[in-house]
Order: structure tokens, then sequence, then C-alpha cells
């Protein structure tokens, strides 16, 4: 028996060390060898909630983070929403560039993640999980609130819901369970069914990131399917137009709903944000950040287009595990020049950024 229980131990030690180790090689390993040798580490993040010393925890800003925000809000008057775990769990949080003032919008002991302003900047579509602790990954354990900017209203909206936003008229949510998206109207409480992903796209395998498009017809997602990568589905004409042949994720759409930003495999840290049109057409690179932070993920284009919040990590992978920290760029400036918002050793992730209209 003692043997047994020293096998084990020993067996679980390894499998930690695996954990730990893995994130800071499969980078430079090609795919699909990269994802399994992320199996370990995924397995973990699923058993394990990601933790953070009591002595780093903080309910606001670190004294560098204040810092930063008191240059960056001479150029930018907006609100920042994103999800940390910076004060042990992952909770929302608010920052106002005009006050320079941060606080926590929840304060529960299950996952917030998920932000996204509604286009008037006065309310906040999330997820909350539905168990204490859900890693990202399990998508069906999730249920969809509202929230007002000043923390009050809070309240669920729909049930084993996932990856909310909003109509560009900000009259109803759109989210979705597996690959089929809903559309929820504020006003009469009602849910309809707007896209079946096995049905409307054969041979689909896995989709997600679904987000529609400011003229209410184009749903963007990312999937694996007749082919890995990005599409563009109109639901009027049931055509189905690829953006990327590669996997990608995290499909996004600018405000004019011109373009369109994703995240790509490849670029400096292992991915990088992508953009495009919506027939595919004139895909580039908008960011791939320089340096050692360089896995980006969750890319977001502020309301009016001119700003690009997202989160990077030096190395690990797994969303809500990893030490990403977020960054604010103005589109078209040098790469170099964003403005990297967070310095905190817990996970912040999922940023939104909106910005008040000038006077």
């Amino acid at each position: 028996m003692r043997r047994l229980v020293g096998l084990s131990l020993v067996g679980l030690l390894l499998f930690a060390g695996a954990v730990a180790a893995l994130p800071h090689v499969v980078e430079d390993l090609p795919d699909p060898l990269a994802g399994v040798v992320r199996l370990p580490e995924r397995l973990w993040a699923r058993l394990f909630p990601p933790r953070v010393s009591a002595a780093a925890r903080l309910a606001d800003l670190g004294a560098p983070e204040r810092e930063t925000v008191a240059r960056l809000r001479r150029r930018l008057d907006g609100l920042i929403v994103w999800s940390s775990n910076r004060s042990g769990n992952h909770e929302l949080y608010l920052l106002d560039l005009r006050e320079g003032t941060v606080r926590r919008l929840t304060n529960n002991p299950y996952v917030d993640f998920g932000s996204r302003f509604s286009p008037d900047g006065r309310r906040i579509v999330f997820v909350r999980s539905q168990r204490a602790w859900v890693s990202f990954r399990e998508m069906d354990a999730w249920d969809v609130y509202l929230i007002d900017v000043d923390g009050r209203n809070e309240r669920r909206i729909a049930v084993n819901g996932y990856h909310p936003s909003w109509t560009a008229d900000g009259r109803a949510v759109v989210f979705h369970r597996g690959p089929r998206v809903f559309r929820y109207d504020l006003a009469s409480g009602r849910e309809t069914l707007i896209f079946d992903g096995e049905r409307e796209v054969p041979g689909l395998a896995q989709a997600g990131d679904f987000e529609l498009g400011p003229d209410n017809r184009s749903l963007a997602f990312a999937f694996r399917g007749p082919f890995v990568g990005a599409a563009v589905f109109d639901l009027e004409t049931r055509a189905l137009a690829p953006l990327t042949r590669v996997q990608a994720c995290q499909t996004t759409w600018a405000p004019d709903g011109r373009s369109l930003a994703w995240m790509e495999i490849e670029g400096h840290g292992g991915t990088r944000v992508m953009t495009g049109r919506p027939d595919g057409g004139e895909r580039r690179v908008l960011m791939d950040l320089p340096g050692t932070l360089s896995h980006e993920y969750f890319p977001k284009l502020s309301n009016d287009g001119r700003w690009l919040v997202w989160g990077a990590s030096a190395s690990g992978h797994e969303h809500d595990r990893a030490d990403y920290e977020l960054f604010v760029w103005e589109v078209g400036a040098p790469w170099d020049s964003a403005v990297r918002l967070t310095r905190h050793p817990g996970n912040d992730q999922w940023p939104d950024l909106w910005v008040r209209a000038r006077s």
C-alpha cells in the first residue's frame, strides 16, 4: 500500500511538473503536436482553480498600474472592463479613465468573465459559472448576466449560455449554447434561435466565439469542421465566407462592420491578432506585439474603432490560468507604442473598451 501511495505521489508530482514546464516550450512546437503537449495543462485547468497568493492579492490597481492609468487618461477618455482573479477569484473590474478610478463590479465566489459593454456604455453583459470553479473550456456550465456600469441591477438573462455580445442597437444580446446561437430581446425577455450550426454547416465538429455583425445578418465565428479556421455566415443568404483557414478563435467585429479581428496561431509568441474583410479579403496582421509578452489573446476593438485592447502572456496558454497582462493600443500607431495596463501575477483577461464621445 505504501508503495502504491508513493508511486501515486511521484506520478502526481511528475504531472504537475509537466504542467509547469510545458507552457515554456509549447510555442516552439508545430501544430497539432502543440495541442497534444497542452493536454496536461488543460486537464489541470479543469480540475484545479488558479490561485493568487494572499500576499499578491489586490482589490484595486497596484502602484505601477496607477501610474500607467495616469499617463493613459491624458490620451483616452473611456471605460475599461475586464475579468481578473487578482483578489482571489475571477471578478469583473471597471476602470474609469476620466476619473482615474478602478472598482470591482462583482463580488461572489463564482467565476465572472467575458464582459462586453452595451453600445451606449451603460450596461455590461458577461457570463458567470454555475459552480465555484469552472474552466473556460467547459462551455456548457455558464449563465449570461447583465449589470449596470455602476454595479447595480445585476440579473441573469439566460441559463446555459456562453460568449455573449450585443446587437448594434443595444436592444438584444446574442449568445450560444454549443453550436446553436440565440438572440435575447431585452424588452420582451424572449429568446430566438438565429443559427443552428450543425444544420447550417455540414461536418461542423466544434464552433464558438459567435458574434453578430452591425448589419444584424452577418455572424462571425471560429470552428473546426469542413476546414479549420474562422468564417462569416450570412443569415439571409445562408452563405459561408471563410475569413481564414488557419487555426483561429475569438472573432470580433469592427464597429463599422467593414472588417473583423480574430486570433490566429503563428506570430512572435505563437499567436497574433489578425484583421480582414468579412468576405475574407485584405487579410493582414493587426497586432503581433514585439518583446516577451507576445502570446496575444482576447482582442476587442473599442466602440469608436480607434483603439484595440487585448491580453498577452510571456508563457502559458490556458486563458483562465496564465499570467495574461492587458494592453491598450491606438490602431495604426507603431506596435511598440502599445501601453501595458496591468502588472500583476494574477490572470487579467477579456478586456473591453468603451470610449466616450468627444464633446
